[in-house]
């Protein structure tokens, strides 16, 4: 495989022909391990009467099987993911068929395990990277994407509206405990004003009485005196 970006959608590509078995005269496996025996194995089931032209699909355990038969007898396998869109695997088939067959002529009617790997290995690569991209293959699966990401998006502003709703009750919340302590306060402050005004008024009562008594004093003591020089 390349440095390219991998999906993970493509796992195998290849290309196989029967004659009195089955021979995978070029096949890459895409980032995974493929027993090319076990595909042998497959082709060579009984019930594998593929027609030409027919494409053919079926599921093996988490990977889906892609499978297409041209008139010489060849055999276009492609093995991806369980969840993979038949459409696109059909049209991966059917331009690899085309630029496959324009390329190899009668080589390949005639080759046997592995023949051709090496003179295909960059063909096979480049429509593994190219179908393992469903966006750039697949306009379903394109807009699909895009729907995930939007709803992606929209689910993130959700997230944060929603936040936003519990920042704004608890600044409400604050607010209305702020509103509480200065209406306490306030009644408070009310109080303590009405009772610094008593106090205020009982001390100018006091200190006047005190003043009066002075003054009733002084009085006394100088009626005193006064009487005292009358009487000499």
């Amino acid at each position: 495989m390349s440095g390219g970006t991998y999906f993970g959608n493509v796992y195998f590509l290849g290309i196989a022909r029967l004659a009195d078995k089955a021979y995978v005269i070029a096949s890459l496996a895409y980032n995974s391990e493929t027993d090319i025996d076990g595909i042998k194995k497959v082709l060579e089931q009984p019930n594998m009467n593929m027609s030409p032209g027919k494409h053919y699909s079926f599921t093996v355990g988490q990977v889906l099987w892609n499978l297409i038969a041209d008139d010489s007898g060849l055999i276009y396998i492609m093995i991806v993911k369980s969840d993979y869109p038949i459409r696109t695997s059909h049209a991966c088939l059917e331009e690899l068929q085309r630029s496959f067959s324009s390329n190899a002529g009668d080589r390949a009617l005639t080759a046997k395990d592995k023949q051709l790997n090496s003179q295909y290995h960059s063909l096979l690569q480049k429509f593994c990277e190219k179908y393992d991209n469903l966006s750039k293959v697949d306009s379903l699966a394109a807009v699909s994407k895009k729907v995930d990401q939007v709803k992606l998006v929209m689910q993130e502003n959700v997230d944060l509206a929603l936040q936003n709703c519990v920042k704004l009750e608890s600044i409400e919340r604050s607010a209305e405990e702020l509103q509480q302590q200065a209406g306490v306060f306030k009644k408070n402050a009310n109080e303590l004003r009405k009772k610094m005004w008593w106090k205020n008024i009982k001390m100018k009562l006091i200190i006047g009485g005190v003043i009066l008594v002075i003054i009733a004093i002084i009085v006394a003591v100088i009626a005193v005196e006064v009487k005292s020089s009358s009487g000499k």
